[in-house]
C-alpha cells in the first residue's frame, strides 16, 4: 500500500472515528437533543460542508479502488536472498555479502588491478547475478583473466556461502600500465 493511500486512510479513519463517537454520544443521550440539532443545522449551513463531504466521498472511492485494483507489477528491493525456504532457521544472505566475496575473489586473480562489483536480482533458478567491471593489468590477456575471475568467484561463492552456479558477467573497463607489487611474506 502506497504512502498516499495510507495518508488518506489515516485521515479517513480519524473523521469516521469522530463521527462515530459523536453518534454514540447522541444515541446515549450524553448530548442534549437541542444541542446536537443546533450544531447539525449550523454544520449543514456552513459553505465548507459540501467540500468536506466531497472529500470523504473521493477518499472512499480512492480506498475502494486501491483495494480492488489488483496487484501491479512493482520492483521490490530486497536486501537478501533466501537460500533454503521452509526450513527451521532459514538461511538468508545479504547482497552485500555476495558482493564482498566476489570482489575479494576477483582481486586475488593475477592481472586484476581493480574491480567494481554489483549484484543484481533476476528471475529463474538462480535469484542473483554478479556483474564485475575490472581494470586489467598491462600484459595480461582479457579472456584468460576473465575465465580465471569467473572460476575464482564461483569457487569463492560455493566455499564461503554455499551458493553454486551464480552467473558471473565480466566487463574489462580499462587496461592499466601501473604495476602493483603484491606483498610477499617470508615464513
Amino acid at each position: 500500500m502506497g504512502i498516499l493511500i495510507r495518508l488518506i486512510l489515516f485521515f479517513y479513519v480519524l473523521a469516521v472515528l469522530v463521527a462515530l463517537i459523536a453518534g454514540a454520544a447522541v444515541c446515549l443521550n450524553l448530548i442534549p437533543t437541542q444541542t446536537w440539532q443546533t450544531v447539525l443545522k449550523n454544520l449543514i449551513a456552513m459553505p465548507e460542508t459540501p467540500a468536506v463531504i466531497g472529500a470523504m466521498i473521493l477518499a472512499s472511492f480512492c480506498l475502494l479502488f486501491s483495494i480492488f485494483s489488483g496487484k501491479k507489477k512493482t520492483v521490490l528491493r530486497r536486501d537478501f536472498i533466501e537460500l533454503q525456504k521452509g526450513l527451521p532457521g532459514e538461511v538468508k544472505i545479504t547482497l552485500e555479502a555476495i558482493s564482498t566475496v566476489a570482489e575479494r575473489a576477483a582481486l586475488a586473480v593475477n592481472g586484476v588491478r581493480e574491480v567494481q562489483v554489483s549484484v543484481e536480482e533476476q528471475s529463474g533458478d538462480m535469484p542473483v547475478k554478479v556483474r564485475q567491471e575490472i581494470v586489467l593489468g598491462q600484459g595480461f590477456a582479457a579472456p584468460e583473466v576473465s575465465a580465471k575471475v569467473v572460476s575464482a568467484v564461483d569457487d569463492a561463492l560455493m566455499t564461503a556461502l554455499q551458493i553454486p552456479g551464480v552467473p558471473v558477467e565480466i566487463k574489462v573497463v580499462e587496461v592499466t600500465h601501473a604495476v602493483t607489487e603484491r606483498a610477499r611474506r617470508v615464513v
